[in-house]
């Protein structure tokens, strides 16, 4: 996933979080642009650019760290896609073991996760699934 992406989907805090010291960065050029437009020095607007905006992205990476550590969940969503099959079954197999889906449930989707690992299967088994309900309910 790229860094405008991250941008896209979680806001600036997301992209803070994943990429700090390019977030300073943009956060230095944007001081660093005050300080010019103010009469500053370019001594003072490198100041701005690379000390303090990084310094500020990396403090506030770490803080979101720690707060987030804290309160015992991740701050950001996983980059990973839920749709991976050996993911699904993983869950799948967690749950089970946690006692929170019957043989039958977990059997059940087991085999819907199974059918559904390609394209081509998982359209047949979009249509057998609608072929079931009408049956159903005629």
């Amino acid at each position: 996933m790229s860094s405008l992406d991250i941008l896209r989907e979680r806001g600036v805090g997301g992209f803070a979080h994943e990429h700090p010291l390019q977030f300073g960065l943009a956060l230095g050029v944007i001081l660093g642009g005050f300080a010019l437009l103010n009469g500053g020095s370019f001594l003072t607007a490198f100041i701005w650019f690379f000390g303090i905006g990084s310094l500020i992205a990396v403090v506030y990476s770490y803080t979101m760290d720690f707060l987030s550590a804290a309160r015992g969940r991740p701050n950001s969503q996983p980059l990973e896609d839920d749709t991976d099959p050996e993911r699904a079954l993983y869950e799948l197999r967690e749950r089970y073991a946690r006692g929170q889906l019957t043989d039958e449930a977990f059997e059940d989707q087991v085999e819907r996760l199974l059918e559904t690992e390609t394209l081509d299967s998982a359209r047949g088994y979009a249509s057998r699934r609608e072929t079931e309900r009408e049956r159903a309910e005629a």
